[in-house]
């Protein structure tokens, strides 16, 4: 069951697919982690890359494209929930978006070079069912410049998303129990950042369901 917060007849659902434990980049167990997430009405998924009580899935890391190739190759689909790609370099966004075992493309954006999306890519990921991540916690614990180019990127990446239909996915990266956000937080940020409500709704909730769904 997926749980819900009201704000003013919105439904604050979130599901945070972006979340590390100690057993991968964090510092927290993943029991603490849904518990603090218990507490806080919303719903996560633990990517390790191993299987967790609730949603698993995984964050790979790769320098060239073969090294994603291959490791793409050893995620084990039949036990994990989803697949994300941690981003930044163009060939490896490319090569994500063109391939329909990645779920989530995770900082995708190369800062003050651009959001690392363009219009090939984001036709590509229409195509092939891959969302681009709007990690809110890199925008919370930035600032100045960094700041800037983040929140510059992410609003290029939505109009693309405007254009080519992609998805669009809300997470906060986090790696503490303290790093994840309430619904009504993540809903603000987001509408600072320029989404509607129905795309709000989509990045919080519904994409994260389908891309769970479709794992």
């Amino acid at each position: 069951m997926i749980l819900s917060k009201k704000r003013a007849g919105f439904s604050m659902k979130f599901i945070d697919l972006h979340v590390h434990s100690l057993y991968s980049s964090g510092v927290d167990t993943p029991s603490r982690l849904h518990h603090h997430a218990k507490e806080l009405k919303i719903q996560i998924g633990i990517c390790d890359g191993i299987r967790h009580r609730g949603f698993s899935g995984t964050e790979i890391h790769a320098s060239t494209k073969k090294d994603l190739i291959q490791k793409l190759k050893n995620v084990n689909r039949g036990d994990l929930d989803y697949c994300i790609v941690h981003g930044g370099d163009y060939k490896i966004n490319r090569l994500a978006a063109g391939d329909g075992r990645v779920d989530i493309i995770a900082h995708p954006d190369i800062l003050k070079n651009g959001s690392g999306i363009d219009a090939v890519i984001a036709k590509m990921a229409a195509e092939n069912g891959v969302a681009i991540e709007i990690n809110l916690g890199n925008i919370i614990a930035s600032r100045g410049t960094y700041r800037v180019n983040m929140i510059k990127n992410i609003k290029t990446n939505l109009m693309l998303k405007r254009k080519y239909g992609f998805d669009l996915v809300a997470t906060t990266g986090a790696k503490t129990r303290y790093d994840l956000r309430a619904g009504d937080g993540v809903y603000e940020l987001l509408k600072e950042l320029g989404l509607t409500d129905d795309e709000i709704r989509d990045a919080m909730a519904e994409v994260p369901a389908k891309i769970l769904k479709h794992g």
